[in-house]
């Protein structure tokens, strides 16, 4: 076992989730009940007791036109996040922007682009954020998921040309905001996973990381049912975020893994085995895998998990012992 020192460097606490809308939108849209000033300070104090400091707040997915909802700009949202850096100086909020391509999100389509770009500036400057977590997702089609009956056909070409498409609008989104912090968002690219989405190729990340100050990769859902090829695609993925990180880019860049506390319900199960993929499994996996590298540099930049929503306290509680605590 290496030192707690070197234990430091190799997984740090940049850590980060993301967090429902609720906290924007004033009210949570799926039971009608109304955000209150004891929502944020528990929110806030939750995150700063677990060491989370980044928190992703979900301002609507891009609308079909590109723009962003109405209460992404609201007083309610701009009064939240005022309230959240008060209770908690240290933390880092970055509105959750995104959606599904082909349901409202057309990358292929210069006006949406132009749009989503525009209020994505019209939001960070609005709510007074340093940035914005952009999660764009290729659903593949014939997969079980929620909503799936609302996702158009594939056009021709439309996987093939997506991520050079989602590429070019961090690109454009750089250009436009280069003082901006945005974080991005991808499944694991280990070779084994099978998620329902689009999987992103390490040569299509070094385009990307050009671009971007923090990616997160989703090690969860991951079609796997054996802790022996968990453990080996977990290696895969460190390996690959030590590739990226010998990649030359304009800026260091946070690499994080994501883990999943959200119900397990039926359209997902074939996804997610819940006997390997809970939360003490799942972080005990991602150490074991660093361990491995005997690195002098720190490898895992934080853990992300996803979502608020779905994590109770005793959740969180496993979370602050596995990642935090011992470290």
């Amino acid at each position: 076992m290496n030192s707690e020192g070197d234990i430091n460097r190799k997984y740090g606490q940049e850590n980060a989730v993301w967090t429902e809308s609720i906290y924007l939108r004033g009210y949570k849209p799926s039971t009608g009940e109304k955000l209150t000033p004891d929502h944020i300070r528990k929110y806030a104090k939750t995150l700063k007791k677990c060491h989370f400091k980044y928190a992703y707040l979900f301002a609507g997915p891009y609308q079909a036109d590109g723009h962003l909802p109405a209460y992404s700009f609201s007083d309610t949202a701009v009064n939240t996040v005022k309230r959240l850096k008060k209770l908690y100086p240290e933390i880092i909020i970055l509105p959750w922007v995104g959606g599904i391509q082909n349901k409202t999100v057309y990358l292929d389509d210069s006006a949406w682009v132009r749009n989503a770009l525009f209020d994505t500036r019209k939001l960070i400057e609005t709510l007074h954020v340093p940035g914005v977590h952009v999660d764009l997702e290729y659903i593949l089609p014939g997969e079980p998921v929620l909503d799936h009956d609302q996702v158009r056909e594939e056009k021709p070409g439309d996987r093939e040309n997506y991520a050079n498409n989602v590429n070019n609008f961090h690109k454009k989104l750089r250009d436009l905001l280069p003082e901006a912090f945005i974080s991005s968002v991808v499944v694991a690219t280990s070779p084994d996973t099978k998620p329902w989405k689009r999987k992103t190729t390490v040569e299509e990340l070094k385009v990307l990381i050009q671009y971007i100050d923090q990616l997160s990769f989703l090690y969860y859902d991951t079609y796997i049912r054996s802790q022996d090829v968990f453990d080996k695609n977990c290696k895969y993925l460190i390996e690959d975020i030590i590739a990226l990180k010998k990649t030359p880019a304009p800026k260091p860049v946070q690499y994080l893994i994501a883990i999943g506390t959200f119900i397990n319900g039926p359209a997902l199960q074939k996804y997610r085995d819940m006997d390997i993929e809970n939360i003490p499994n799942s972080i005990l996996t991602i150490q074991k895998s660093v361990e491995e590298y005997n690195s002098p540099e720190q490898i895992v930049d934080g853990l992300a998990v996803f979502c608020d929503w779905h994590t109770n306290e005793k959740e969180w509680e496993l979370v602050r012992k596995y990642w935090v605590e011992d470290k």
